[in-house]
């Protein structure tokens, strides 16, 4: 029998969340991981059922509701979170259970200003079919890395098959500005192999990412960090410039080129409704694959973390809906290693205050 057509207890699923968290990949016998493994993958996949239920509700209220007819070209993109973060998040937090880790599921729209953000989340506080859970602002709370977005949770009621009952899927709506800094964020952090997201990493680079994360805010027009209070823009700018001259990060983001393999470069279909994205690392080399049956979708994502798992291989693996495949990149710019806009926008800032500084 699939695993996905099976049903495992909150305990089987937490049991081998936790031996997955914990041991060895090296230490463990082939027959025990598999078995581990199968109850994971089943928990994570069976969210993407009541993913894709977000996602096409939310697709449809923002492209026929004419209270946001001035921002139907907003992307729309869902993805499963990939296995060694789920791993690492059950490792951070020691009471963390996989049964009840929220954001397994996840739904991001990316609009172009802050004004966008609450009119999405007005509209889905009017009426929504499943439960509003909570709501995190990091817009205006930024964490302490400087991470601004719009979280909401949602939890499925009323579906007929019992196990995705109570399943919690994650929306993240954030600006383009927001999400041009998370994407450095990320990319980063697959080179350095270091969750920088994570308040992981070297203090200089998150420093680095932090002042570019409040510059940010400060041309949105959103609250910075308390740290920051007293400084002028062009102080801002100044430290982020002696920051970027000791650490070159500039230049280390302009030199990060992917190859597209060619062959696997996904069409744009029309009946597309998933795309399978491997970055290979070492080789800097990216595959996409389409897929139109979730059934394949879901074998091909789990076979390949598994090669990962077991052979250690420097790869990255993320299954992604959008709601236009042509604007893939723009929704995952990260698997592309393509952080240009990132660029631009600080070198802006440094440029400012190198001009101040001619004679």
């Amino acid at each position: 029998m699939d695993a996905s057509e099976r049903n495992f207890s909150k305990k089987e699923v937490n049991r081998s969340g936790h031996f997955l968290a914990s041991n060895s990949i090296d230490s463990t016998d082939e027959l025990t991981l598999e078995k581990h493994l199968e109850i994971f993958n089943y928990w994570r996949g069976i969210h993407s059922y009541v993913m894709n239920i977000i996602y096409m509700n939310l697709k449809r209220r923002i492209y026929n509701n004419p209270e946001l007819k001035d921002i139907r070209n907003a992307i729309i993109a869902q993805r499963l979170k990939r296995t060694p973060s789920i791993l690492s998040k059950l490792n951070r937090f020691e009471k963390m259970q996989l049964s009840r880790m929220q954001d397994i599921a996840g739904v991001r729209i990316i609009v172009k200003k802050i004004s966008d953000i609450y009119k999405i989340r007005d509209n889905i506080n009017k009426k929504f079919p499943h439960k509003i859970c909570s709501e995190k602002n990091y817009v205006n709370n930024p964490k302490p890395d400087g991470y601004r977005c719009l979280h909401i949770i949602f939890e499925i009621k009323g579906i007929t098959k019992q196990k995705y009952n109570g399943l919690n899927v994650e929306l993240q709506i954030r600006t383009e500005l927001q999400h041009q800094w998370a994407t450095a964020v990320e990319i980063i952090g697959l080179y350095k192999n270091t969750s920088y997201k994570s308040g992981l990493g070297d203090e200089e680079t998150r420093e680095f990412l932090c002042i570019c994360s409040n510059l940010f805010a400060r041309a949105e027009n959103t609250p910075i960090d308390k740290r920051y209070h007293g400084k002028t823009e062009d102080e801002l700018c100044l430290m982020l410039k002696k920051l970027n001259e000791r650490l070159n990060i500039l230049d280390y983001l302009r030199g990060l080129i992917v190859a597209v393999n060619r062959q696997d470069q996904i069409s744009r279909k029309r009946n597309s409704k998933t795309c399978l994205i491997l970055l290979k690392l070492d080789e800097k080399v990216l595959s996409l694959k389409n897929f139109t049956n979730e059934e394949d979708t879901q074998i091909a994502y789990t076979e390949l973390e598994k090669e990962i798992t077991k052979e250690k291989k420097n790869w990255d693996v993320v299954l992604i809906s959008v709601n236009d495949m042509k604007k893939l990149k723009n929704a995952y710019p990260n698997y592309y290693l393509d952080s240009r806009r990132f660029v631009q926008t600080v070198q802006s800032f440094i440029d400012r205050v190198s001009n101040h500084s001619k004679p």
